[in-house]
C-alpha cells in the first residue's frame, strides 16, 4: 500500500510492505477457507477479516480507485448477491504476489460461475482508498510516509540521479523524452 506504480512491472523489494484489500465475492464465498490457506501459504499476513453483506449504496459510496464507471455497476450487482469476506492483508510485494493468487482462484470461480471470485486492490492508490473506506483504523500516515521515502530512496533516486547526470553531460535536444527512455 505504500508505494506508487512508478514503473511496470513493480520493483520487488522485501523491505517495502504493502497492505491490500481482498474481497472474496459471493459466488466464491464458500471457498473462503481455500483462499485463506493460499494467502497464508504465500506469506500474506491477514491483519483483519470480516464478513459483510453489501448493498448497492455501499458500493457507490466506496467507488474503488481501480474501477471504471461501467465496472462499478457490475461489481455492485455482484457484491450485493450475498455475503462477502473482506480481508486486509499485508506482505512485501503484495500486488505482484496477489495477481498470481487471484489468477488461480478466479480461474476456478470462472469455471464454476462464469465470474471472478476475488477482487483485490490493484494499485497503491486503490489499496489506500479501499483500506480507508473499509478499515480506517489501520491507516497510519506516519508509517505510510516512511515507506514512501524508503521506496524513493532505494528504488527511484539511484536510477533518476544517474539518468539526470547522463542528461547533463549529453545535453540532448529533447531531454524529457531521453529521460523517459532511460528510466524505462
Amino acid at each position: 500500500m505504500y508505494r506508487s506504480v512508478i514503473s511496470k512491472p513493480q520493483f520487488e523489494n522485501p523491505n517495502l510492505v504493502d497492505q491490500i484489500i481482498v474481497i472474496i465475492l459471493p459466488n466464491y464465498f464458500y471457498e473462503y477457507e481455500a483462499v485463506l490457506k493460499h494467502l497464508t501459504k504465500e506469506k500474506f499476513g491477514i491483519v483483519e477479516k470480516t464478513v459483510k453483506h453489501f448493498k448497492a449504496d455501499d458500493v457507490m459510496e466506496w467507488k474503488s480507485a481501480d474501477l471504471e464507471s461501467q465496472d462499478i455497476w457490475e461489481l455492485s450487482d455482484r457484491l450485493s448477491d450475498g455475503p462477502c469476506m473482506l480481508l486486509l492483508c499485508q506482505r512485501a510485494n503484495a500486488f505482484i504476489e496477489m495477481k498470481e493468487v487471484a489468477k488461480y482462484h478466479n480461474a476456478i470461480a470462472n469455471r464454476i460461475s462464469s465470474n471472478d471470485g476475488l477482487y483485490f486492490s490493484k494499485t497503491t492508490i486503490a489499496a489506500y482508498h479501499d483500506t480507508l473506506f473499509f478499515f480506517p483504523e489501520y491507516i497510519n500516515e506516519t508509517s505510510m510516509l516512511k515507506h514512501a521515502k524508503d521506496y524513493l530512496a532505494v528504488e527511484v533516486w539511484p536510477k533518476l540521479s544517474q539518468a539526470l547526470a547522463r542528461l547533463a553531460v549529453e545535453r540532448p535536444e529533447n531531454p524529457i523524452v531521453r529521460l523517459l527512455n532511460q528510466l524505462r
